[in-house]
């Protein structure tokens, strides 16, 4: 990796962000042969670092946990079938990173426009790049999305998102209510409640589906990987009636289910929170007193992509903000590009076991345009140009 060296001149790609998305694509564009820049504002996969718990554990069993062209296993000492730890992720981030050894610059991307010969100017916090492509791998997980009735709370109620959560240490009150049911709510509300600190915790549900761990003893991720679903692309018929609804409810979340940590723990359970005031946060099922309480916001997050410029955002971002592509490939401006967006060509998209694909298919397009502009000597493409390189 190298740090503080000067500016280069037009490079075939940009990748904003050094996570799971972008450290994946640096590999495929090294397997292209095709140089690159990876510019990131923290650390490299600094989402793993900053926002999970010190308890966390994965969502995805350990065979599932591969990136592209890594041959150390995720949490080798224990089975393939086993869910690792923090520690475990971690380690194998450090060590892929050590694998790919990817061109990087700790900067922070302010701004992303088009020149008039259609390269890309990238400015950062440090300096101004020129590329023929830009590739966004800052992921789905951009900003921490909190419900606009967490502003009607009084000011006594302690309130964290789910991303600044490190351990029941931090509640400070003896009442808590987690306010979501996806991975993050279960795992955090089984914490709390199982930590015996306080007189009532609740969960109030996002109604998303709880995947079992086995199903007649068979493993879930392994059925459904003979089922074909990883497989299933957002373009597909049922691809098509699946992708709102996912919007709508989020993922789904593995065990313990909310009714499970009722039985459990003695988590009540008040359905859906709809709104709240200075007297209680008022779910579906009855109201929750703000009396000594703790609100944890696990509602998940909204992608931002502030740094691009306000005119290309008009082309390239729908009415809600998420971008108009096709396998990451966007559809309203050449030389843009996406990796890490949820479900951006399978379910698996977002995970660590899809992001591969995804990576594999963007450094595809990007060599094959990088060789159409060797081949003509120039740095930038017009739409007629495009028409040459195949989606």
């Amino acid at each position: 990796m190298s740090e503080g060296q000067p500016a280069l001149k037009t490079l075939p790609a940009i990748i904003i962000g050094g996570g799971q998305a972008g450290v994946s694509l640096s590999y495929c564009l090294k397997m292209h042969h095709v140089d690159h820049l990876i510019l990131e504002r923290d650390r490299p996969f600094a989402d793993w670092h900053h926002r999970r718990w010190e308890s966390f554990a994965m969502n995805t069993p350990n065979w599932m946990n591969v990136l592209p062209g890594e041959q150390q296993s995720f949490a080798p000492k224990t089975t393939r079938n086993a869910y690792g730890t923090l520690s475990d992720a971690f380690t194998y981030f450090d060590e892929y990173l050590r694998a790919v050894n990817p061109p990087l610059r700790l900067e922070e991307v302010e701004h992303v426009g088009i020149n008039r010969d259609g390269s890309w100017e990238v400015a950062t916090n440090a300096q101004t790049y020129q590329a023929e492509n830009v590739i966004v791998c800052t992921g789905h997980a951009g900003r921490p999305l909190i419900p606009e009735m967490a502003k009607q709370l009084p000011s006594s109620v302690q309130q964290l998102h789910s991303s600044e959560y490190k351990s029941p240490d931090e509640i400070t009150k003896g009442n808590v209510l987690i306010v979501g049911s996806g991975a993050s709510g279960v795992q955090i509300c089984e914490e709390l409640a199982a930590s015996g600190r306080f007189v009532n915790v609740w969960i109030a549900g996002s109604g998303n589906f709880t995947l079992p761990w086995n199903v007649l003893g068979i493993s879930t991720y392994k059925l459904l990987r003979w089922l074909g679903a990883f497989k299933l692309t957002r373009e597909s018929w049922m691809g098509r009636i699946m992708f709102p609804k996912l919007l709508r409810k989020g993922d789904a979340a593995t065990p313990p289910s909310p009714r499970q940590l009722a039985r459990s723990y003695g988590v009540r359970r008040p359905g859906r929170a709809l709104a709240a005031d200075n007297a209680a946060v008022h779910c579906r099922g009855g109201d929750v007193p703000t009396d000594d309480l703790t609100v944890v916001w696990c509602t998940g997050f909204r992608a931002t992509y502030d740094f691009l410029d306000v005119y290309l955002q008009e082309g390239i971002l729908d009415h809600e903000g998420r971008p108009i592509h096709r396998r990451g490939v966007a559809v309203g401006q050449p030389g843009l590009y996406f990796v890490g967006l949820r479900f951006q060509h399978t379910f698996v998209s977002q995970d660590i076991y899809g992001v591969g694909q995804d990576a594999a298919y963007v450094a595809e397009h990007i060599a094959r345009r990088h060789a159409v502009a060797t081949k003509s000597g120039v740095n930038s493409f017009s739409r007629r140009t495009e028409t040459r390189i195949k989606q």
